[in-house]
């Protein structure tokens, strides 16, 4: 099984200014600067570990703008990108990410324990197929019954 992933610590991503509040500005640039080196053909899944960083004052307007840099980067960022956090306020806004990039066609999943987090990494990615509601598979069979009567009514 070949392996193609990164890890990265929060003192590599998240850093504080010195009022020790989140700084924005430079986890954009280290997202940008992974952008950079994960573009094709390297490719990276990415487990990013901010357990030890200040994130308290990350706001959700900032997550949507780091999401906003892999949307404006999206061939950088086709490979997994797993989160772990420390538990509670922290995971909560990883759950956001990992929400607002999925419904952005990313592939973000936010962890408590790092295991799951590489677990979750080296694990195939599943490629969704058609879904069949009930609604769906009873118009098929409304379909399929109304294409039996008329070809029952030719035969007549």
């Amino acid at each position: 099984m070949d392996l193609n992933f990164r890890i990265i610590q929060a003192k590599d991503f998240l850093i504080a200014n010195p009022t020790g509040k989140f700084d924005f500005e430079n986890a954009k640039r280290s997202l940008l600067k992974l952008a950079l080196e994960n573009a094709a053909p390297r490719q990276y899944d990415v487990l990013i570990d901010i357990r030890d960083a200040a994130f308290d004052s990350l706001l959700f307007a900032d997550i949507a703008a780091l999401v906003q840099v892999m949307i404006d980067n999206r061939d950088s960022f086709r490979s997994k990108l797993a989160i772990v956090p420390s538990p509670g306020c922290q995971f909560d806004k990883a759950k956001f990410m990992e929400l607002y990039a999925g419904n952005r066609g990313f592939q973000v999943g936010a962890f408590v324990d790092f295991e799951e987090a590489l677990y979750w990494l080296v694990a195939p990615v599943e490629t969704p197929g058609p879904r069949l509601n009930a609604d769906s598979l009873g118009r098929q069979r409304e379909l399929s019954e109304a294409g039996q009567g008329a070809e029952e009514a030719k035969g007549d």
